[in-house]
């Protein structure tokens, strides 16, 4: 599964940090549940004055699941927050974790595991 974040050409506030060749990352699930979340980029303002950013919403099976990839591939132009990260959301039906990582510094490995009172706890190794 490839999904790309896509940025056109408009004019901006100020100089957004956009790249000619697309900036390719992975993400792995090893959490023993699916997981659901999306990848968006930074803030731009569109011709017409609004403020928007581009988002991509992804959906991992658990490691080894029938029927589904527990791994995907993620492409973005920008345009990027400082230190060429995007945003990471996990979530249910409500945000569970959040992070700024880099693209560019190897594979975003998604954990998770049960405490001892058997409630669930998700998380991703983000890089700084």
């Amino acid at each position: 599964m490839l999904l790309v974040l896509v940025c056109a050409p408009t004019a901006w506030a100020q100089e957004p940090d956009i790249v000619a060749e697309p900036l390719c990352f992975v993400v792995v699930n090893t959490a023993p549940w699916n997981v659901y979340g999306d990848f968006s980029t930074d803030y731009y303002t569109t011709p017409d004055g609004i403020r928007a950013r581009h988002r991509s919403n992804f959906r991992l099976k658990a490691p080894g699941a029938q029927g589904g990839a527990d791994r995907a591939e993620f492409c973005s132009y920008g345009p990027f927050l400082p230190g060429r990260k995007l945003h990471l959301t996990l979530r249910t039906l409500v945000p569970l974790f959040s992070c700024r990582t880099r693209v560019d510094a190897g594979p975003i490995v998604i954990k998770g595991e049960r405490d001892a009172d058997g409630n669930a706890k998700t998380w991703a190794e983000c890089y700084e």
